[in-house]
């Protein structure tokens, strides 16, 4: 029984240091509006606060694009407010942080106004159309999704971190002859695709991809 008990403690103390650091159950208000880049507000977005894999607070945005909630405070470093990252839906996502370098902690998070992108799902097919052994390279250079804020006193969009410049890159080889690419990307915004067969001149290409699903081919 003995060894039972210690065991059982040693386990709780390691969960307890896993969970997010909560001083006397302090909670803590977020709140801001998410809109479209027409000022379009967006309804349905899914705002969470989170420590690591800790969810600490869930809500969605309203029909006129405003949210609010009241969630707990962390003091961990990895407090997170999250916009719009696991949802399945057309925008671009948020991610922010809080500046460690404030002094105490803000017991109201106003985001204002927070802008969310509409991406598109980007599918390049190359097909070989000929009976040469050729083999292409190809790659694809793109804008992430994602843009990431600290908040001090408001949102401070971190340049080096927002909408971040991106490539894939694949070639086909002798079992797979044909290359299909999927990629989440920005909607109306050129992103380039250059392709290069054997040691033949490398060929660049821009592509706009205008609507919810985009698919663009080719044939080499």
């Amino acid at each position: 029984m003995g060894k039972l008990f210690l065991v059982a403690s040693f386990i709780s103390l390691l969960m307890a240091d896993c969970e997010p650091n909560i001083e006397n159950d302090k909670r803590v208000i977020i709140k801001g509006e998410i809109v479209a880049p027409q000022a379009n507000p967006i309804q349905a977005i899914e705002v969470t606060t989170s420590v690591e894999e800790y969810v600490l607070g869930k809500t969605t945005s309203n029909s006129d694009g405003s949210f609010e909630m009241v969630a707990p405070e962390s003091y961990d470093q990895s407090f997170l407010i999250a916009i719009n990252v696991d949802a399945e839906n057309n925008y671009t996502s948020a991610k922010i942080f809080r500046d460690e370098d404030q002094i105490g902690r803000p017991k109201i998070y106003d985001l204002g106004v927070v802008t969310l992108r509409p991406t598109s799902n980007f599918t390049l097919t190359t097909t070989r159309n000929s009976t040469t052994s050729g083999h292409v390279n190809v790659q694809i250079n793109y804008l992430s999704t994602s843009c990431v804020y600290d908040f001090n006193n408001g949102l401070q969009e971190d340049p080096s971190h927002c909408y971040e410049q991106n490539y894939i890159s694949r070639t086909t080889n002798e079992i797979n002859s044909n290359l299909d690419l999927q990629l989440k990307v920005m909607r109306d915004i050129p992103l380039q695709i250059t392709y290069q067969i054997d040691e033949e001149p490398a060929t660049t290409i821009e592509v706009t991809p205008n609507q919810q699903n985009f698919e663009y081919e080719i044939f080499y």
